[in-house]
C-alpha cells in the first residue's frame, strides 16, 4: 500500500492495493473531501484513519465517482459527510443515500471549490467527474484506468464511452492532472490514447455489425482490438443489444446489360 500522494495544494491521492483503488483527498478551509470511500467499512475505517496523517479537519463531503462496490461501501463510516454522487449512481445502488445531480454541481470547501461534471454514458450510466479546478485536477473513476484495460461490465456502454471520455478531455487545460479510478496517475495525453483505444473497441463491434457478424462469431473474433477479446465480452453484448440482430449481409442484384 502507497503513501499519500500530493498531487497540488491540499489535494492528495492514495492508491491501495486491495482493488488498486485510488481514493482522493481534498481539503478546503471547512473542511475536507474524499472521493471514493473503498469497498468495505472496514477499508473505510482505514482510510478515515489514514485522513487523521494529513489534517484533523472533518470529512464534510463524499464525491462517489459511480456506482461500483469498491467505490461506494465505505461512505457510511464517514458519519456526518454529506455524499454527492449522479442520480443513476444512487438509483443503481440500493440504500445510497446521496445529494444527486444531473450535469453539473459546486462544492464549496470554504477556499476553494471542487467541480462535479457528468457529461454522458461510459464505464456506467453514473460516471461522475470531480474537478478541483484551482489545481488542475480531474478525479475520473473508472473513465480511465491506468493498470489494466477498462473494464467493460453489463452496465457500461461501449459505443458511447470513447465520445463521453472525450468530452471530459475536451474540459481539460494544458497540464491537467488525471487521477484514473484504479492505477498510476496520469495525464491527459494518457487519457486521450486510452480513449482511441475505446475508440477502437466501439468501431471494431460495429463494423462486425455491419458486416452481418452474428453475436456469438463476434464474440470469437480476435482481430482489430486494442485489448485481448476475453475481457471485452460484455462491450460486445452490451452493443449488440443495442445495435440488435444483424442483418445479412446481401450481394446487390447486376443490373441488365
Amino acid at each position: 500500500m502507497s503513501a499519500w500522494n500530493e498531487i497540488g495544494d491540499r489535494c492528495w491521492v492514495r492508491r491501495y492495493d486491495e482493488w488498486d483503488l485510488n481514493v482522493g483527498l481534498v481539503v478546503g478551509s471547512d473542511g475536507a473531501l474524499v472521493v471514493d470511500t473503498r469497498a468495505t467499512t472496514e477499508e473505510a475505517e482505514q482510510l478515515r484513519e489514514h485522513i487523521r496523517e494529513l489534517t484533523d479537519l472533518p470529512v464534510r463531503w463524499i464525491v462517489n465517482t459511480h456506482s461500483h462496490f469498491d467505490h461506494v461501501n465505505g461512505n457510511s463510516v464517514f458519519t456526518g459527510a454529506t455524499a454527492y454522487a449522479h442520480e443513476n449512481t444512487v438509483a443503481a445502488v440500493e440504500g445510497l443515500v446521496a445529494e444527486t445531480f444531473a450535469v453539473a454541481k459546486v462544492i464549496d470547501l470554504g477556499d476553494r471549490r471542487v467541480e462535479l461534471l457528468y457529461l454522458g454514458n461510459a464505464h456506467t450510466a453514473g460516471d461522475a467527474v470531480a474537478v478541483v479546478p484551482d489545481v488542475n485536477v480531474f478525479f475520473l473513476g473508472d473513465l480511465v484506468e491506468e493498470s489494466q484495460p477498462p473494464q467493460y461490465g453489463d452496465d457500461s456502454f461501449p459505443l458511447e464511452w470513447p465520445d463521453t471520455l472525450e468530452r471530459v478531455i475536451g474540459t481539460m487545460p494544458a497540464g491537467a492532472i488525471v487521477v484514473p479510478g484504479h492505477g498510476a496517475v496520469v495525464d491527459a495525453e494518457f487519457a486521450r490514447n486510452q480513449s482511441a483505444d475505446l475508440g477502437q473497441v466501439a468501431n471494431t463491434i460495429s463494423d462486425l455489425h455491419h458486416a452481418g457478424t452474428p453475436l456469438d462469431k463476434a464474440l470469437a473474433h480476435t482481430d482489430g482490438w486494442p485489448w485481448e477479446v476475453s475481457g471485452l465480452q460484455d462491450a460486445i453484448k452490451r452493443a449488440y443489444g443495442v445495435l440488435g440482430a444483424p442483418r445479412r449481409p446481401t450481394i446487390p442484384l447486376l443490373g441488365p446489360s
